[in-house]
């Protein structure tokens, strides 16, 4: 996919690790998307109603409001949005509460750049 087409792709980033979220933007930036960013579920809800999102990548730890709960909200508002869920817990996820949820992909981690960037890259092509 193009560079200018990419430009024309938001992603939200919701993750209470600033350090985590940061390299999140960074990597997306670099890939050539719009970011915007949250710290939390409650502030990622917030942007999500006032804007308009391609896609959503948020945490799994999050205190007050957690992955699972951000997921299940946007996905009764905009279904058709995908939806990744980043987490270390990694393969020791229930699949039937993954189902239920309505989350589109898992990405582990520690995860490395060219790992998100191909993710992306690939759901984006499936659309």
């Amino acid at each position: 996919m193009e560079k200018e087409a990419k430009k024309s792709i938001t992603i939200l980033v919701i993750d209470d690790d600033e350090r985590v979220r940061t390299l999140l933007r960074d990597i997306l930036l670099l890939g050539g998307f719009q970011v915007i960013e949250a710290s939390d579920g409650k502030s990622g809800i917030g942007y999500f109603e006032k804007g308009r999102f391609d896609m959503v990548l948020t945490d799994l730890g999050m205190p007050e409001m957690n992955g699972w709960e951000v997921v299940r909200w946007i996905k009764s508002r905009a279904p058709q949005i995908p939806v990744a869920l980043i987490t270390g817990w990694g393969t020791n996820l229930d699949e039937d509460k993954i189902k239920e949820s309505g989350v589109d992909w898992i990405i582990g981690k520690p995860f490395q750049v060219n790992e998100i960037l191909e993710t992306l890259n690939l759901f984006i092509r499936s659309q």
